[in-house]
This record gives C-alpha cells, structure tokens and sequence, in this order.
C-alpha cells in the first residue's frame, strides 16, 4: 500500500535531497582544491634570498634541504664569509629555469618553509651543487636524509679541494669536539647543549676535519 504523502511532505523531501546533493558537491570541490594547494611539484624563481633560500613565483619560501649557507649581514652582525657570492651563485643556477621539486619526509622547517630537494631541466642537483662549490655545508635534519650521502660526497670534494668556506673552515681552537649521533650536530666542549647528549649518542671528535667528513654540523648556539 503507497503511503499517502502530502505536497507539503514531498517539497520538504525533495529541498533536503537537493540539500544534501550540494553539501557532496561541495565537498568534492574543497577536496580537489585542498590537493592543489599542496606543494608544488615544479616552479620558477622570483626572488634568492641566501645562499640557501629562495623564493617561488607562487609566493612560497623554500629553504634548500639538507645544506647550510654562510648568513647574509642581519641585526648590526657582518654578512659571513663569502654570503654575498654564495647568494649570487644560487641565483646563477636556478635564474630563468624551471626547477622541479623533491621533499622528503619533513616537507616544512618551523618558519612554515618548504624544505626541498631542487633539480634543473638538465638534470643538476642544485644543493649538492652549492656544496661542491663550498658555498654551502651539510646540514642534515634528521629524518629527511634521503640524500645525505649524495650531499656528502660533495662536500668531501669541496674539502680537499679547499674551495669556498673551506678556505677558512677548518681551523681547530678546541682540543676536542662532541657531536651528536641523534642530531647529527657537534659542539664545543663546554656548550651547554653538549652536556644534554644521551651517553649513547655522544661521540668524541679529535679533529674538526672528522666532524665534517663524517657528516656533522656546526651548532647554532656555540658555532664550533
């Protein structure tokens, strides 16, 4: 037996139905425009901050993954070594290509920058191209080491040849160096953040060479 529904009944059914049709289709579109946003696959460059950091035509800043640049003048402190030609080599390679785009486990560092791999059209690897010319060291942030090996062997190359910062680098004035086998840092003796270590991260470093060589970087705080 059909139920007996009154006009009233069947508009009211009917509004909720297209209601609901909406809300979907909407919901779709959110989705498609969320995945879009993501970070990009590919890009231009509209700006080169450092040696180290860039910015995309769409806006986005990224920070080079896994290297570390000498720091621009900032706050009354001189630019460091060689900054100033550092920032103008990245922007020789990467000015007027399209650069692709390649993260890591950790796509963004805790200033909301995108943390990326960068390749050329021709195929070079634009970090590992910073360091080979000793304009940039390794610095690793665990867990994105996808290419720490890669990075490494480029600054092995740049180490013995003396080129770039290496010409000044590695002059030791401690007696020994800690480093960090869980941050992949080293630090002076007497750093504080030294003394924080867990006994089975703690590596004890005769020379400053070593610490490079085996991949560690500088702390920030005590700048061995």
């Amino acid at each position: 037996m059909r139920p007996n529904l009154k006009p009233k009944t069947i508009r009211w059914w009917l509004l909720l139905l297209a209601s609901l049709g909406l809300a979907l289709q909407a919901g779709a579109l959110c989705g498609c425009g969320a995945q879009s946003q993501g970070p990009p696959e590919s890009a231009g460059v509209s700006q080169v901050i450092d040696g180290d950091t860039l910015v995309l035509k769409d806006g986005a800043r990224v920070r080079l993954e896994g290297i570390d640049a000498p720091e621009m003048e900032k706050e009354g402190r001189p630019a460091e070594f060689l900054a100033h030609k550092s920032k103008a080599v990245l922007n020789d390679l990467t000015r007027g290509q399209e650069l692709r785009l390649e993260y890591d486990v950790l796509r963004y560092d805790h200033y909301s920058r995108l943390l990326a791999y960068l390749f050329r059209g021709d195929g070079a690897f634009i970090n590992a191209e910073m360091v080979r010319l000793g304009l940039a060291h390794v610095y690793p942030h665990p867990p994105n080491l996808r290419y720490q090996e890669t990075l490494l062997a480029a600054q092995r190359e740049a180490m013995e040849a003396r080129r770039g910062v290496w010409q000044k680098a590695l002059v030791q004035d401690e007696p020994y160096y800690l480093a960090n086998r869980s941050t992949l840092r080293f630090h002076r003796p007497e750093c504080p953040l030294a003394s924080q270590m867990a006994p089975g991260n703690r590596l004890h470093l005769e020379r400053l060479q070593d610490a490079f060589l085996q991949g560690f970087s500088p702390c920030r705080s005590c700048k061995p």
